[in-house]
């Protein structure tokens, strides 16, 4: 594709024309980059996952609303999600989304009163994928690219997999590792002695550690670094939980268990209430614990408060 700046013309592949367009989505949160804003991508992954499965790219907020609300709320930040938002606001961003009312007007520029009724969306609204950006993703190539730039704007990598199955897009999408120092696995492992630092864990096979993660504190696309300080040696359980929200770390390196984590297995509840409050196990004496900055991010940005 040609794009065309002042005298000049840049040729860019039309996958990464689409990935950028995507990642100039306007943010809810402007003051802070670092702060998630997970809503829009997962509008936008449903309706990826709708087209794929031969379903119209028009969609009516009555017709969505429950779906969006299930899936936003499983990924949530904070407590409540209000699907009004990213259906309405997405349309902010005309190269990939437009919602319209019965008589062709734009949702996304009406009063605020009237774009974040409920009442008035469920009987006017409907939003649909701009066509041109419906017919790119028809190609494979654009497709991957861009699902998995969204992933990787917002969500921690051991979530990809999970969302992928979530909107209907794990057959069709391979999950694309974002690029990382190589070093940080290793610095991490030898740090924490190959071991979980919340459990122990440390089972080898063949004399090689298994089932367990060098685990960022902050992630990477979120501006943390593959340093020790933004490093913790977690078993895949306890990792996925972390990143998930269910665990977290306070000041004092002490781990946070979710209130909304369901504990109603008596063994396994036993096991993860036996974390509430414990210190983590510390590096070797030459290394440094997770960075307060980092932990700060983790508990605004993925931890489901209030902590047990």
């Amino acid at each position: 594709m040609e794009r065309t700046g002042g005298d000049e013309v840049e040729v860019v592949s039309e996958a990464d024309y689409w990935v950028g367009r995507v990642k100039s989505i306007r943010r809810f949160t402007v003051r802070d980059a670092d702060v998630r804003a997970p809503y829009k991508p997962l509008l936008l992954l449903w309706m990826i996952g709708r087209v794929v499965g031969g379903q119209s790219a028009a969609v009516s907020f009555k017709d969505a609303e429950l779906d969006l609300k299930l899936l936003m709320h499983r990924y949530r930040l904070g407590r409540s999600v209000r699907v009004a938002n990213p259906f309405v606001y997405l349309g902010t961003s005309p190269e990939l989304w437009r919602v319209e009312d019965s008589s062709g007007n734009d949702v996304s520029k009406m009063p605020q009163a009237t774009k974040e009724s409920p009442v008035f969306l469920r009987e006017e609204a409907v939003g649909a994928l701009k066509p041109e950006f419906e017919f790119a993703l028809h190609d494979a190539a654009v497709r991957t690219a861009v699902v998995n730039a969204l992933l990787q704007m917002e969500f921690p990598e051991t979530q990809h997999e999970e969302i992928l199955r979530d909107v209907n897009l794990g057959h069709v999408v391979a999950v694309a590792q974002a690029a990382r120092d190589p070093k940080f696995k290793s610095t991490v492992m030898r740090a924490y002695e190959d071991r979980c630092s919340f459990c122990g864990y440390d089972l080898r096979l063949g004399g090689s550690p298994v089932g367990i993660d060098a685990a960022h504190v902050q992630m990477r696309t979120k501006g943390g670094p593959d340093r020790i300080e933004n490093g913790l040696a977690l078993c895949v359980q306890h990792h996925r939980l972390f990143d998930a929200g269910a665990l977290g770390l306070d000041q004092d390196h002490r781990i946070l268990v979710s209130e909304h984590l369901n504990l109603s297995d008596h063994e396994s509840a036993a096991r993860i209430k036996s974390l509430v409050g414990a210190l983590i196990r510390r590096p070797l004496r030459r290394y440094r614990l997770p960075a307060p900055k980092h932990i700060d991010w983790h508990t605004k940005n993925l931890f489901k408060d209030p902590a047990r």
